[in-house]
């Protein structure tokens, strides 16, 4: 008995796809649309999506920052405190950037970088420079 009642399911369910939607006119044979979809228009600015912004001295090439080194919380990364911010230094001179020293580097904030520090801004270092021997 179910066996076929699934027959019956299948064969209307069959029948019902070839049937022409209300209000559209009969045709023997199938046709193709060949017309392109419209798009819906953009999402207004108000439903995009947020965005997270970075200082823009962040982004300038050449930046220069001061500060005092320090040990970050992960093995073998170097964190410079400024005073107002924390960056991860990334190619600095290992000579000069040791823990304790104030330096001043050059180079440029790399805010979504990748790195495994966990801890401050990533900064590409181009200049290390020691200020107090």
């Amino acid at each position: 008995m179910r066996g076929l009642a699934a027959v019956l399911l299948c064969l209307v369910l069959a029948s019902c796809a070839q049937q022409a939607p209300p209000g559209a006119p009969a045709s023997s044979t199938p046709t193709s649309d060949t017309s392109t979809p419209s798009l819906p228009d953009p999402l207004p600015p108000s439903s995009a999506p947020l965005t997270t912004t970075t200082p823009s001295r962040a982004l300038e090439p050449g930046m220069t920052v001061r500060g005092t080194v320090a040990e970050g919380v992960e093995a073998g990364c170097l964190i410079l405190n400024t005073g107002t911010a924390q960056y991860l230094l990334l190619g600095a001179d290992p000579t000069i950037a040791v823990a304790g020293a104030e330096i001043e580097v050059t180079g440029r904030a790399e805010p979504g970088a990748m790195t495994t520090c966990q801890q401050g801004t990533p900064f590409n270092v181009q200049k290390t420079l020691r200020i107090n021997p």
